[in-house]
């Protein structure tokens, strides 16, 4: 299990690093490379082995990682301090600061039923003019919710669900008795 307070401070020093060189997102991309090859690749457990020698260790990431200098001094210094495999909470802590940053909420779009693209960039922009900020919506269908669409924002939420509705009419009926 990530160390997920650890992670945020690699993830805080890291951004803003990139933040005052101006390369949020060339750095989002690497970041996210280091990630993959510290904790999900077939290297990750060999990377995270303490009876590994941090030389050994340190040649492999070389020659696999194609990232700038400082963003590979970020991928040692997880090696070296044990924490390669919490290398994905850094890179999603990391990609929180640069959405902030760069002013990107994600929101998350639940309905009955899968949406055209057009109909998902219409919600963006409704979601983008409300919120003042880029919004970049993720779908998911769940056909329990029968019509109409859960959206959540952040810690915001948005139902606009048919079975919701139906809930609230039910009470309302069962109120009046």
């Amino acid at each position: 299990m990530a160390n997920i307070a650890a992670a945020r401070r690699y993830a805080q020093a890291a951004f803003e690093l990139a933040r005052d060189r101006g390369e949020v997102s060339a750095w989002r991309s690497e970041v996210n490379d280091v990630a993959t090859v510290l904790s999900e690749s077939q290297l990750a457990p060999m990377l995270a082995d303490p009876k590994i020698p941090l030389e050994q260790k340190f040649a492999a990431l070389e020659r696999v990682l194609v990232v700038s200098p400082l963003v590979m001094n970020l991928a040692k210094l997880l090696v070296q301090k044990g924490r390669s495999l919490d290398a994905r909470a850094v890179a999603d802590a990391f990609n929180r600061l640069a959405d902030d940053y760069e002013g990107i909420a994600h929101a998350e779009v639940t309905t009955a039923v899968e949406l055209p693209p057009e109909r998902v960039a219409a919600i963006e922009r409704q979601l983008s003019e409300r919120f003042g900020k880029k919004v970049i919506a993720a779908t998911k269908v769940d056909p329990s919710i029968i019509g109409g669409a859960i959206i959540r924002v952040g810690d915001r939420l948005i139902d606009g669900s048919i079975r919701t509705r139906l809930k609230l009419l039910r009470r309302e009926l069962e109120g009046a008795r």
